[in-house]
């Protein structure tokens, strides 16, 4: 991990449960580190590092239980899906057929490290 990686990581690391939450911007004051970019080094560091981080409406936690992490998924799966369901109805399209263009772009976009700037 890198310096701010590490920065955030031990900010949200000590919010144990989802009564624990951190928002997001007080990640970003307690780190001095722009609230945009604490979400993108958020986010690398659950794809990338495997850090367990959960979010609610009320924050960053760290996940204790195992229903934590279920409703944490759920939460994901959801919003995913919602999503999909209103590409597919841009696109006048069924869902499977979106799911499965979206994995074929997935597959093929060349994977970047945060606050890398996206290569032509």
């Amino acid at each position: 991990m890198d310096r701010e990686e590490q920065s955030v990581w031990e900010a949200v690391r000590y919010h144990r449960g989802k009564e624990n939450s951190v928002l997001g911007p007080t990640l970003a004051a307690m780190t001095e580190i722009d609230y945009t970019k604490v979400r993108e080094i958020i986010s690398h560091l659950v794809k990338r590092h495997s850090c367990l981080i959960a979010s609610h409406s009320k924050g960053y936690y760290i996940p204790v239980t195992a229903e934590e992490v279920d409703e944490a998924t759920r939460s994901l799966r959801h919003r995913g899906i919602s999503i999909l369901v209103r590409a597919a109805k841009l696109q006048k399209t069924s869902i499977t057929d979106i799911f499965n263009q979206a994995l074929l772009e997935f597959d093929r976009a060349p994977r970047r490290v945060h606050g890398e700037k996206e290569r032509p």
